[in-house]
């Protein structure tokens, strides 16, 4: 959340006069007041204006801080849904896999409408590089499209990316796809690779 050049140069404005009074009034004080008392009470107003101005400054900065720490949660959570949707794709289409191959009519309208709304989801919250990566994503799948091991492997690759993308620091290693898998799926598909 970032402040508009205009609300920025009324500020620096604000900030120069308010320097050049009090430096005015320190040169005034100095040089053309003789009385010892009117001198330090010239310096006592300066510092007087000095502490009250730093105060406001530091409330300003505090509760700019706080909205934009509100707008990055808001958009975390927001992120958060997004990936949530394709984590309900996943998680279909490794638990319902038999109707899927079936071509059950209900399950594919179902990943089908989910997948639609991680898109429409992605194009309002994901980042220009998430979104790229699921463009490579989606197109690796469709030329994959027999090779289950490419297939998981690509799922595998794309799930890290959704995690980075919440704040996450995955290894290579990492295979989140094996959660949902069942044991012996996962020997088989470790078994296949070189």
């Amino acid at each position: 959340m970032k402040t508009k050049p205009k609300e920025n140069s009324i500020i620096a404005i604000l900030i120069v006069v308010l320097i050049l009074i009090l430096v005015s009034l320190a040169i005034w004080g100095m040089f053309y007041v003789d009385d010892i008392d009117s001198k330090i009470s010239i310096i006592g107003i300066i510092a007087i204006i000095i502490a009250t101005f730093t105060s406001i400054m530091t409330v300003n900065i505090n509760n700019k801080q706080i909205k934009e720490r509100e707008y990055e949660f808001h958009v975390l959570k927001e992120r958060q849904k997004v990936c949530e949707h394709f984590y309900n794709i996943i998680v279909d289409v490794v638990k319902d896999l038999k109707k899927i191959e079936k071509r059950d009519a209900r399950i594919v309208t179902k990943i089908t409408a989910e997948m639609f709304l991680f898109k429409k989801c992605l194009m309002n919250w994901g980042s220009e590089e998430l979104i790229e990566k699921f463009i490579k994503y989606d197109n690796d799948n469709k030329t994959n499209e027999g090779d289950a091991g490419a297939v998981m492997t690509n799922i595998n690759t794309f799930l890290k990316e959704l995690r980075k993308e919440l704040g996450f620091k995955d290894s290579k290693n990492l295979n989140l796809i094996g959660l949902l898998l069942p044991t012996e799926t996962r020997k088989e598909l470790k078994d296949d690779q070189p």
